[in-house]
């Protein structure tokens, strides 16, 4: 198994040593989140435990979505049964007994998130889950008053108490807090160009793992989300030039150092 090291740790702890952050970087980090998110949605994935202690944080600053343990697989026009997350994260349907949309879920629980990043609080602090269950039934939290208005305007959006009325993550990211961010984008970029290019100096390092290099290249060209492709992007995501470094010693002399395409 190959996992990423996280540098920074996770948001809990680094909100715990600075205490909230300035508007500009929880921009900048819930840009991220909402990326990730609507990535996961896309492909019918609802990860129903977004809270501050599974987003974590690399050397550079930008975060890394964790713990999967209690996502699920959703299917259109089909709700989802069963009580589970962080009680302080909980939307308020997930208390009815009844199904409920996951996706919606994942928004609120994002609400509660960049709330506690700017506020360094919890909007709802019941302890016991009937105490919760109870504080749902008509969820009230503060807002201050030096919050601009565009980052408040997105916490009450994200605190819809119904949840066909929350906006959906597409939503988010027309929002005019976010829609200027540069973030947007460069995940589904980056991720063709590294399907579009393959790049021998990662394929001959990797080959040094034990991945055939034709195992590599049918990973990138037919997009298997596999641990071949998630060692590639790791590799590809740290350090792209001292890769070029260390499989220069390895290559033959006659061989190319420039990225070969996939054919389609």
């Amino acid at each position: 198994m190959v996992l990423e090291h996280a540098a920074g740790g996770d948001l809990v702890s680094y909100i715990g040593k600075v205490g909230h952050l300035q508007e500009e970087q929880a921009q900048h980090i819930f840009t991220q989140l909402v990326c990730v998110v609507h990535y996961c949605h896309d492909n019918g994935i609802a990860h129903r435990d977004n809270k501050l202690d599974n987003i974590l944080l690399d050397d550079k600053g930008l975060i890394k979505l964790c713990d999967f343990g209690l996502a699920t697989r959703v299917t259109p026009g089909q709700g989802t049964k069963g009580f589970c997350g962080t009680l302080d994260y909980c939307a308020p349907e997930m208390f009815s007994g009844k199904e409920y949309n996951a996706k919606a879920v994942d928004i609120w629980s994002m609400g509660v998130v960049l709330y506690t990043m700017v506020i360094a609080s919890f909007p709802f602090k019941a302890n016991t889950y009937s105490d919760m269950k109870e504080e749902m039934l008509d969820p009230k939290y503060h807002l201050p008053y030096t919050l601009s208005q565009n980052i408040a305007n997105i916490i009450v959006q994200l605190f819809t108490v119904k949840p066909e009325q929350r906006p959906k993550i597409f939503d988010m990211r027309r929002h005019q807090w976010l829609k200027t961010k540069e973030e947007f984008g460069k995940i589904t970029l980056s991720l063709e160009a590294l399907w579009n290019n393959l790049n021998p100096c990662i394929v001959v390092a990797m080959g040094r793992m034990g991945h055939h290099p034709k195992d590599i290249s049918a990973c990138l060209c037919e997009k298997k989300f596999n641990n071949i492709m998630s060692t590639y992007i790791i590799l590809n995501h740290k350090s792209p030039c001292d890769h070029y470094k260390y499989a220069a010693k390895f290559l033959p002399a006659h061989c190319s150092m420039s990225p070969s395409r996939c054919s389609h």
